[in-house]
């Protein structure tokens, strides 16, 4: 068996220690634990800079890992902000498997955590936590595991927006993006502001993020669903500028921007162009070039970040996008007669901008 070795950056450790220490973490699970946030900090600062001892394979300390490795990037966002939300609620200290942490690395350099070989025996006698299971997830940290259990294992794809959100803040600092892909991102905004200036001169942006190609398998296995059509993002266009309109007096529809991006370019260049407004549709794909040394699909996201507001139909990858950006989002619900377990996590988090419409309709607006 390989020991597991859990190294960790010291300095920065301790900075996103202090950070967690300022959120009340208490309001998690209301009364079960007295002072979540200061277990935390008293039970992990000590250890911040150390290879953890070991026995059986597994350290003494105890932690929390990921372990499931077979996501795209926005799944394994989801579960590293899990990671951190569920480590908070128990003082558990975090653990990256290898894989998870290269994999996010190359995008998020400011992750203050290294990868850590996991060995076979510590990974089997974890505790198997499957936290798309909000009440029950709530009813086991309710019994404060962190005095009867030795460590914890994220089992499937976690992404529990309830628990991370409470960590937003440090999520969006971890989450910053090379400064290669971000001066990239920033420099197509840029250029694109110069374009539309004579037209538009107070932009305001809209990402929207078209998911398709091997999620259309995904959708019909899980969710008994299909794709959506075009007709949606013509409906959450439309749903947008009301809302918009609602929240502030000022607002000027005429200043709308729209950065498409997507995992099929074609698709969206032959729909988003039959638009009236089709001046105002910006594809992301515009702002790659060959000499980058990093993949599209993280320029995409970076743009999107910097959005308004989005708009996004199905996914972990458009959630991140729109999640770091802020602002007003739409996303579609009931995709299928199956259950949604990201639209549910969503829900749950009751995040106050977020706002669902039906991915499908017989009627186009």
């Amino acid at each position: 068996m390989v020991l597991m070795v859990l190294l960790v950056a010291s300095v920065a450790l301790y900075l996103i220690h202090k950070k967690l220490k300022l959120v009340n973490l208490d309001t998690f699970i209301g009364p079960v634990t007295t002072s979540v946030s200061d277990f935390y900090m008293e039970s992990q600062c000590n250890a911040c800079s150390k290879i953890f001892e070991k026995t059986d394979d597994c350290p003494y300390h105890q932690f929390v890992m990921t372990t499931h490795d077979k996501g795209r990037l926005g799944n394994k966002m989801s579960e590293y902000a899990t990671l951190l939300a569920v480590s908070a609620l128990t003082g558990f200290t975090p653990v990256l498997s290898k894989e998870h942490h290269s994999a996010l690395i190359d995008v998020f350099p400011s992750i203050p955590y290294n990868g850590s070989i996991i060995s076979d025996s510590c990974i089997n006698e974890a505790h198997q936590l499957f936290t798309e299971n909000l009440a029950a997830t709530q009813a086991f940290l309710a019994t404060r595991p962190q005095e009867r259990i030795r460590n914890i294992r994220l089992m499937h794809y976690p992404n529990t927006v309830f628990y991370f959100d409470k960590i937003k803040g440090i999520l969006k600092d971890h989450f910053a993006f090379t400064p290669r892909v971000n001066d990239a991102a920033e420099e197509f905004l840029a250029a694109t502001r110069r374009q539309i200036a004579s037209r538009i001169p107070n932009p305001i942006w809209v990402g929207i993020h078209v998911r398709r190609t091997d999620y259309e398998h995904h959708l019909d296995m899980l969710q008994n669903g299909t794709l959506v059509k075009f007709e949606f993002f013509i409906r959450a266009m439309i749903k947008l500028k009301e809302t918009l309109s609602d929240s502030n007096p000022n607002f000027d529809p005429s200043n709308l921007v729209y950065l498409v991006s997507s995992d099929d370019v074609d698709w969206i260049k032959d729909n988003f162009q039959t638009l009236a407004h089709a001046e105002t549709i910006i594809y992301a794909a515009n702002a790659f070039e060959s000499k980058f040394e990093f993949p599209p699909n993280h320029l995409d996201m970076c743009i999107m970040s910097k959005c308004n507001h989005s708009i996004v139909d199905y996914g972990t990858f458009g959630f991140w996008g729109a999640y770091l950006a802020g602002g007003h989002t739409i996303q579609a619900e009931n995709i299928g007669t199956g259950f949604s377990i990201q639209v549910e996590s969503i829900k749950q988090a009751k995040l106050s901008k977020w706002q669902f419409i039906e991915a499908h309709s017989r009627q186009t607006p």
